[in-house]
């Protein structure tokens, strides 16, 4: 029911009644919850792959399995060894040696190196020779070199591939079996133990999605205890009491609990995303918690049981609607991110939001019943009076005194800092993810300034029904954007079903120049040459109605992946035939597509969230002014932000992108309780001050204190080795900094400025 003022009060307050005065009933009703939950939580698996965040909901993910049922699988381990001159005999002979134990290893598909790799090559008698660049190498280590770099000249697929321009490093490319992506992390043991020992490297996108996985599950167990552990210190220091410890624990710990058991429940494994979910959930309780004992700790003291339970119920009914009410916001900006389609970020969305009602209704009945079993022991201590007494005054002061200058120095910031959200870029790059000097991305780099990088993206042609790849024209563009692929920035190398035909069609012919078959019955005769090569099967289809250009790229941003896949369409549509079309997939592009739908998805969200949050505080407050005025004190700090990263050059990628949701619901906590208790004096006092001054008398060390523990909690994550993990820790940190000093600065300036209701008539 709403009070004399139209707060809707009614539901929140008949919670906190009920926990007051049943604590027996409430404590018996949440532990057969518990109880309940077990089940649940028995069932609970972890998965931090982090294939999890791929968007297989979408035709193009189908598209990427067809493209792997016709040319194989695209996860690929790229071994490299360099040699201290240009093809070094010892290096020559360890790439035979190891491409021979390599490829017995099982779970290795094919082993592509230039001991098994066969060269394209006609010879002095007209003869074709398909045999490795070290078959038949001599002994002599001098000769050998020289063997080597004669078999490779003129070849067209070695180069970058297989080989540095130089000759001085070597790739051993492993081609994995498909759907063994739970080997991968034997797999990569078995390789290491065999390179190590001969100081070789390795790299691909297996290595870097094992090393997510087990830092991933590590982070698991690393954050959510010293989170914690936090949080008591920092209860323990406002209260200086064990049992407000407990009490301020309780309904995170309880939060917690049930989002995990809800998501065994549902089979929704501890994913990279939802990872985060318990230190989250946990702060958040305890945010909660501390609004509801710093109220209980104002409860007079008295001896009789019955006025101890009527003055606490009356003590916490003033922070039952700010509670309830932030829950509410902060389940909608969680709420907000299942419009995300892939499923693990939708999964975070949901159980987050989740957690977040089990949490509000803890705060509301589980601890009000807590403190009312205290009812012969004396109140919870109050914290120091300096808040009340001196510093809630003077920041009033100081607002009424200063209210435009504040008001025009935060326009004036957000707007000069907001200009940076037009230099703002959606951008996730995977192996940036590690930071310089971890090995995983140092030996990536390596690989890269010497090869030909380590990402596979995947070009496929098709030709309409009946149709034929070799056909001139078709094969005539198909080698023009093969062409066009490999000078584009970011790709280390292109290669088409053009190239070995070339190779064919020069050696028989004679001509350096390498050209194209002139027919589509010597394109034929020539593949059926060919047709003995593994290799071929990778590049076009047995009923020749389609290829596939095999790109590695060596500039894995997921924009440039994209951008690749868009500049290949655009060449097509002006050069290739009108019968045929193409399509662009393959590992790093299904995850590049991924990760922008999870960045874009996140941006729609907060929108989304924006408009829910207003309404709700409409609904709430009857003021279209005040719910305005709730809303610009977190506005204009995430403009602030998003500015500071489009000035700073750094991207929103799918990870910091969640900070817009996740700060807009949690940052909204401190502004509600502001703008209820403010609500609720201006009725009752004689000027607006006096309203704000009795207001931060009463919330201040409550929003401070949350504040700064919610900082904490996202400043534990910002430790975290993964970019990914820290960016999205220290910029929410960060936020709900900037997100206080906006509500203890710009929104009472703002309230100072707004008229007073009509009190209601007796």
């Amino acid at each position: 029911m709403p009070d004399r003022l139209g707060l809707q009060v009614g539901g929140p307050n008949a919670l906190m009644r009920i926990g007051v005065k049943r604590p027996g009933v409430v404590f018996s009703c949440w532990i057969l919850a518990c109880l309940a939950a077990i089940p649940g939580i028995q069932r609970l698996e972890i998965d931090t792959s982090t294939s999890s965040v791929l968007d297989r909901s979408d035709p193009a993910w189908q598209v990427y399995q067809d493209s792997q049922d016709r040319f194989g699988g695209d996860e690929i381990v790229v071994v490299s060894l360099a040699g201290e001159s240009p093809y070094d005999p010892g290096i020559l002979l360890e790439i035979e040696r190891l491409s021979d134990l390599l490829e017995s290893v099982d779970g290795v598909r094919r082993v592509d190196s230039i001991a098994t790799v066969p060269i394209v090559r006609v010879n002095s008698s007209g003869e074709l020779e398909l045999r490795s660049a070290l078959d038949g190498a001599p002994a002599d280590p001098a000769e050998r070199a020289d063997y080597v770099a004669a078999r490779l000249a003129g070849d067209r697929i070695a180069p970058r591939s297989l080989v540095s321009g130089d000759g001085r490093v070597f790739a051993i490319n492993l081609l994995l079996e498909r759907d063994q992506e739970e080997r991968h992390a034997e797999l990569l043991r078995e390789f290491h133990t065999l390179i190590d020992p001969i100081g070789g490297i390795l790299s691909g996108v297996p290595v870097f999605r094992v090393a997510a996985n087990q830092r991933t599950s590590a982070e698991i167990l690393y954050f959510a205890p010293i989170t914690g552990g936090l949080i008591v210190l920092f209860l323990f220091l406002v209260f200086r009491s064990l049992r407000a410890v407990v009490l301020g624990l309780a309904p995170g710990l309880l939060g917690s609990w049930f989002l995990l058991s809800a998501m065994g429940y549902l089979d929704s494994p501890l994913s990279i995303t939802t990872m985060v979910l318990p230190s989250i959930v946990l702060a958040l309780g305890c945010a909660y918690s501390m609004h509801v004992l710093v109220a209980a700790a104002d409860a007079p003291p008295v001896e009789s049981p019955t006025q101890f339970a009527s003055g606490l119920a009356e003590a916490l009914e003033r922070v039952s609607l700010p509670v309830a009410l932030s829950g509410l916001t902060t389940a909608v900006g969680f709420a907000a991110i299942t419009l995300v389609r892939i499923e693990a970020v939708r999964a975070t969305g949901g159980f987050g939001a989740l957690g977040v009602v089990a949490v509000t209704l803890a705060s509301l009945t589980l601890l009000p019943a807590g403190l009312a079993l205290g009812t012969s022991a004396a109140p919870l201590p109050r914290g120091r009076e300096s808040l009340r007494d001196r510093v809630a005054p003077a920041l009033v002061k100081t607002v009424d005194r200063h209210g435009r200058i504040i008001l025009a120095t935060w326009l004036l910031v957000a707007g000069v800092i907001g200009l940076g959200l037009t230099r703002i870029e959606i951008e996730t790059d995977a192996t940036k993810w590690l930071p310089v000097g971890n090995p995983v991305r140092d030996d990536y780099e390596r690989i890269r300034a010497a090869l030909s990088g380590i990402s596979p993206l995947n070009v496929i042609v098709e030709t309409p029904s009946g149709g034929n790849i070799l056909a001139p024209g078709t094969l005539r563009a198909l080698d023009g954007l093969t062409a066009h692929l490999d000078s584009l920035s970011g790709v280390g190398k292109a290669l088409s079903i053009a190239d070995p035909l070339r190779q064919l069609h020069g050696g028989f012919m004679g001509a350096g120049d390498q050209p194209l078959p002139s027919s589509l019955e010597l394109s034929e005769q020539y593949l059926l040459l060919l047709e003995s090569l593994e290799q071929i099967e990778d590049l076009i289809a047995m009923d020749r109605s389609s290829a596939n250009i095999l790109i590695r790229a060596d500039d894995n941003g997921s924009t440039r992946l994209l951008e690749i896949g868009e500049e290949a369409q655009n060449w097509w549509r002006k050069f290739g035939p009108d019968d045929s079309e193409i399509v662009t997939t393959g590992i790093m592009y299904e995850f590049a597509r991924a990760e922008n739908e999870i960045a874009y998805g996140q941006l729609r969200g907060l929108s989304v969230a924006l408009a829910v949050i207003a309404v709700v505080l409409f609904w709430i407050f009857r003021r279209p002014r005040l719910a305005l005025l709730t809303l610009i004190p977190n506005g204009l700090p995430l403009l602030i932000i998003f500015g500071i990263l489009g000035l700073s050059g750094l991207p929103l990628d799918a990870g910091t992108v969640l900070i817009g949701c996740l700060a807009l619901g949690v940052a909204v906590d401190d502004t509600i309780h502001v703008a209820t208790a403010f609500h609720f004096r201006r009725g009752i006092e004689r000027s607006g001050t006096e309203a704000l001054t009795s207001t931060f008398s009463q919330v201040l060390p409550a929003i401070t204190s949350t504040t700064l523990m919610i900082s904490a909690a996202f400043a534990v994550i910002a430790f975290s080795e993964f970019t990914i993990t820290r960016n999205l820790g220290l910029l929410t940190a960060e936020t709900m900094l900037l997100c206080l000093l906006a509500d203890i600065t710009l929104l009472p300036a703002l309230l100072l400025r707004l008229p007073p209701k009509k009190r209601a008539s007796p």
